[in-house]
């Protein structure tokens, strides 16, 4: 009997999962900011996915968009503190069936391509597409993954893998993705030049790179990993 009824109840999970997996789809929360003089933009995020992107956004502001499952959504806040904007937004309470996280499902964020960002995290995955201006992250535990960086970024981790990709267009700038324990991977244009120093200290590090593209006075790109591997691609497309 006792059998059947944890059936009847797992049974009822799963149908109300597949039900708020509909549900949430669809953004649940969604804000958008005013920059009003702000040059910059600093985000602090705890306990949820974060994904930036300049798709989608206008020159004059930062779209916010929160999707989550949680009895209590997430908390967002939003001030101005000199020229930066500021974003901080914690994880909800109770999930509202059992089975399933609390944690917000993802939090998405579109800002102007050329806003230069600081972006602060806890625990969860930090991904950012196609920045046009300075980056940087640190993140507790979680990987950080950049694609299309057209000039610096500044990637740090506790624990998690680190992966960055400069666009073709990249300007060269400084360059430093570390991780405490994880992979470090940096892919590079085809006409990549840089003062580069790879460290790993419990693992492999590879650089396929030539003569041609290391430059003592270009600016530094630094990769190192304290448990993880290192390694630096090369995209001839």
């Amino acid at each position: 009997m006792a059998r059947q009824h944890f059936r009847r109840a797992l049974l009822t999970s799963l149908a109300a999962l597949t039900l708020l997996g509909a549900l949430a789809a669809d953004p649940i929360v969604l804000r958008t900011l005013p920059l009003r003089g702000a040059s910059r933009l600093r985000i602090e995020v705890s306990g949820l996915p974060l994904f930036v992107t300049s798709q989608g956004a206008s020159s004059g502001s930062v779209r916010v968009r929160l999707n989550y499952t949680s009895a209590r959504p997430p908390r967002i806040e939003s001030y101005r503190h000199g020229s930066w904007l500021e974003l901080s937004t914690i994880a909800g309470g109770n999930s509202v069936i059992p089975f399933v996280s609390a944690n917000p499902t993802h939090l998405d964020v579109a800002v102007p391509g050329d806003l230069p960002m600081q972006i602060h995290g806890f625990t969860g995955a930090i991904s950012i597409a196609d920045p046009g201006a300075n980056v940087a992250v640190d993140n507790g535990t979680g990987e950080i993954d950049v694609t299309g960086a057209r000039v610096g970024v500044d990637l740090a981790a506790e624990r998690g893998n680190i992966r960055a990709t400069l666009a073709k267009g990249w300007r060269p700038s400084t360059v430093r993705l570390e991780t405490g324990n994880g992979d470090v991977v940096l892919h590079v244009p085809a006409n990549f030049r840089g003062h580069v120093v790879l460290g790993a200290a419990a693992g492999r590090a590879s650089d396929p790179l030539g003569a041609k593209a290391r430059d003592a006075k270009a600016p530094f790109v630094w990769l190192y990993s304290g448990k993880g591997d290192v390694r630096i691609v090369v995209d001839h497309s």
